[in-house]
């Protein structure tokens, strides 16, 4: 399928916004830890620099120059700039004569990689919060913790988090998933809640006579009889959670 112009100028978006977010500022890469004896001024220390995300940075920016220059030299159009924001405009302006290209569809791909890639080494160290799910692709979205807008690694589709936070919150007690997910979604900074699937998994179950704590929410079986991993709701996980805390236990004096 030959790529079009809209996405040609989407990925060149998204990826002139993910450069632009790796700040690595030369105040960033040293850090004091203590004072000379002899003059008593502060020595610096190098900080740990993230060898990865650099080099992705680097390796972007010249894609992005190589394919900027070359188009230069093909359509006699001269660069009005060469950093990462110049050359994605550079690009994006002429999207419409890209796509009549034999190497239209490669290009659109490589721009994906490198946004793939570098937005992974971007945050993948840093705190994030739920922030709802995407209603193009049913992805769940995830923010990095204090930026404004939570993006969908499926479909690109970018959302507001406090918008969507609000929105989660909505349905947060209809929610229905495994004990993995619930897991998951539950130890998320969002939620903050430290449970484990084991331990779900063991509240839906009956021991020694006595009911099981949680009722599954889906069928046990579907349409052709076979078994279906059972499922609870999160609301029901939660109640119970603090339910259990408040409970002091057995063999202990509260």
């Amino acid at each position: 399928m030959t790529v079009t112009a809209e996405q040609l100028e989407k990925a060149l978006t998204v990826l002139d916004q993910v450069v632009a977010a790796v700040n690595i500022g030369r105040g960033s890469l040293t850090a004091t830890y203590g004072h000379r004896t002899s003059t008593g001024s502060q020595e610096h220390a190098p900080l740990p620099v993230d060898v990865d995300l650099i080099d992705k940075k680097v390796a972007a920016h010249r894609f992005l120059m190589d394919r900027a220059l070359r188009i230069a030299m093909e359509t006699d159009q001269p660069l009005t700039g060469r950093d990462p924001h110049s050359l994605t405009n550079y690009l994006y302006t002429r999207a419409a004569w890209i796509i009549g290209q034999l190497w239209a569809d490669d290009f659109h791909r490589a721009l994906l990689t490198h946004t793939e890639g570098l937005d992974n080494a971007r945050v993948r160290r840093e705190p994030k919060v739920f922030a709802g799910r995407c209603a193009e692709c049913d992805t769940d979205l995830y923010a990095v913790k204090g930026q404004p807008e939570a993006r969908c690694q499926t479909c690109g589709a970018t959302y507001e988090v406090l918008a969507w936070r609000s929105f989660a919150k909505t349905i947060f007690g209809n929610y229905v998933g495994t004990p993995a997910d619930l897991s998951r979604k539950l130890s998320t900074p969002e939620y903050g809640i430290e449970v484990s699937a084991d331990r779900i998994r063991k509240w839906g179950l009956s021991r020694n006579g006595n009911p099981a704590k949680l009722v599954r929410a889906n069928p046990t079986h579907d349409e052709d009889k076979n078994p279906i991993p059972p499922a609870y709701r999160l609301d029901h996980v939660l109640d119970l959670y603090h339910n259990t805390r408040r409970t002091p236990l057995e063999g202990r004096t509260a």
